[in-house]
């Protein structure tokens, strides 16, 4: 199966888009299945639970399938939540106690809910290191730059007292220094691009194959590596 290599652009809004997602179906999920439990003296909690469960399901084949699109491969997620799952008139026809034992006996709501549990720690790790990746590279890249405005604006030498002049000869410059710590950031560029993919490939992994981990096992990984 031939697939693409994910773009960095992809890559790195991948995993920015793993933390708001995440705490979106963290919170829905856990006040969900909290108020679906409180309320079921009341029989509240038994539609509320049905609809937790499925948006659950729901939200997991969806994660899997942008998981796809970002990393530009071709979609290899089966639905395994039907369209007819979400169509009121569809469920409309069977009991409230027999979509709820449904719901309940399917494998794939406990696994929806256990990951949009998990996927809140997964989108803090994956949108700190994009943002810890990319600022520091970003930061040595514009060192002259900073450096140079504000040395001009309020006289400000940011290198002046910097521990890395220690290591090197007492007639380099704060200019010159500046300049090293850019040529830092240009040789760390590939490294940066190569972490970003690897990490977004890794993420985006995880979502394709717990949507549906039987073609995982069946043959062609869902994300090819970079």
């Amino acid at each position: 199966m031939n697939t693409q290599k994910p773009g960095f652009i992809g890559a790195f809004y991948y995993l920015l888009y793993l933390l708001p997602a995440g705490i979106i179906g963290f919170t829905l999920t856990i006040v969900g299945v909290v108020l679906s439990i409180g309320l079921m003296p009341l029989f509240v909690g038994f539609p509320l639970m049905i609809m937790t469960a499925r948006f659950a399901k729901h939200m997991t084949v969806l994660d899997a399938r942008l998981a796809d699109r970002l990393l530009q491969s071709p979609s290899t997620v089966t639905a395994t939540v039907r369209s007819d799952d979400f169509e009121p008139g569809q469920h409309g026809r069977r009991g409230l106690f027999a979509q709820l034992s449904a719901e309940l006996s399917d494998p794939a709501t406990y696994v929806g809910l256990l990951f949009q549990i998990v996927k809140l720690p997964l989108g803090i790790l994956s949108f700190t290191l994009a943002v810890t990746v990319v600022a520091v590279n970003m930061a040595l890249l514009v060192s002259p730059l900073v450096y140079t405005i504000l040395l001009q604006s309020i006289g400000i030498d940011i290198f002046e007292r910097e521990l890395f002049t220690r290591l090197l000869p007492t007639d380099f410059s704060s200019l010159q220094i500046s300049l090293i710590y850019a040529g830092i950031g240009l040789l760390l560029l590939p490294v940066t691009h190569k972490l970003i993919r690897q990490s977004a490939l890794f993420f985006g992994r995880i979502a394709v194959e717990i949507s549906d981990p039987a073609r995982g096992r069946a043959g062609g990984a869902p994300l090819q590596r970079a």
